[in-house]
């Protein structure tokens, strides 16, 4: 994949997305050749009362959490903490989210190819299995919320502290955050329905549900200028990984659909396996990330609207030469 611009930041194409889906507004980086181009923001954060996106504007960054999770999981893998493909039960008996004995059987590489059988989010200690490990493919939310839970028991370190101190400080990712704080409300972006009117604000950690704050599955808050530091740690260092460790995270390990493999923590196009790719969706905030690992040419994109990954995908389509995004989009539609 090729981005057919060096950067883009065309008013009249812009403004037709925006209308057109929905989205107030959004920012957005591209890459080029392994380096980043200039931020650009487009549209307002807040629709009712007009203030402008900005480069730096926030967002939740939803599942982008989950490529974040993979690399770290890999980098302890590469350290001896854990292995890809024995049990992560036996190493926190304590943690418990079903009562299937098949809970047992689950590796870390079915959690991150989405092979584990759990589901995406359901009730806790009792997990009921979609199928056996490691014979299908399921989203599932769960799954990394529960090797999160494991991670955290066998390094004594608590995941947001992992972010910290792996991500968002090394890489200078200074408006991201890994778990809501205060400090997230001063520069994020609001949330918008379907038609782009504003939905109620949440200034406080989410601890309610079945997926509650910190998750490895949606809990990062980050935008176009930050996240994009993380994509060149993926692109020019391979995530600081070993070698074997990016091709595992890199290389088909699932299949999804007919067009979209699953690599441990990246969607991979079927026709091109250069690709890497994933998405987020957390209601009013919508995301998209992609990276080609010939080319270095990548973009991400960070919406405040409902439609936003369709609009991000038609976006992402028009701006490189990929001839997978149908088969991504079906895929996004269905996925969750």
């Amino acid at each position: 994949m090729k981005l057919l611009y060096t950067d883009f930041a065309d008013k009249a194409t812009l403004r037709d997305l925006s209308k057109r889906y929905q989205i107030p507004g959004f920012n957005y980086c591209l890459i080029k050749e392994g380096v980043a181009q200039p931020v650009h923001a487009y549209g307002v954060q807040n629709a009712e009362t007009g203030e402008p996106m900005l480069p730096s504007t926030i967002f939740e960054a939803a599942s982008l959490t989950k490529t974040l999770f993979a690399c770290l999981v890999l980098r302890l893998v590469d350290r001896g903490v854990l292995t890809l493909d024995e049990p992560i039960a036996k190493l926190a008996p304590n943690v418990q989210v079903s009562q299937d004995e098949r809970i047992q059987t689950i590796t870390a590489r079915q959690v991150l190819s989405h092979g584990t059988g759990l589901p995406d989010w359901d009730k806790k200690p009792y997990l009921k299995f979609l199928f056996d490990p490691g014979t299908s493919y399921s989203y599932s939310g769960e799954g990394y919320y529960y090797l999160q839970k494991i991670v955290n028991e066998i390094t004594g370190k608590d995941f947001t502290d992992h972010y910290w101190d792996e991500f968002l400080k090394p890489l200078g990712m200074t408006h991201s955050f890994p778990v809501w704080e205060p400090a997230v409300s001063e520069i994020e972006s609001r949330k918008h329905d379907a038609k782009g009117a504003l939905l109620p604000d949440r200034r406080h950690l989410d601890l309610e549900g079945d997926a509650p704050e910190p998750n490895a599955a949606w809990s990062l808050y980050s935008g176009a200028e930050d996240y994009t530091k993380y994509m060149l740690e993926i692109l020019n260092a391979h995530g600081h990984l070993s070698d074997a460790m990016f091709r595992e995270m890199t290389t088909p390990q699932n299949k999804a659909t007919d067009g979209v493999f699953w690599g441990l923590g990246w969607g991979i196009p079927a026709k091109d396996p250069n690709v890497i790719w994933h998405w987020g969706d957390n209601g009013g905030y919508r995301s998209f990330t992609v990276m080609d690992l010939k080319t270095k040419d990548g973009a991400c994109i960070f919406a405040n609207g409902f439609q936003g990954n369709d609009m991000e995908i038609e976006f992402l389509d028009y701006l490189t030469d990929g001839d997978f995004w149908p088969d991504v989009a079906d895929f996004v539609a269905h996925a969750e």
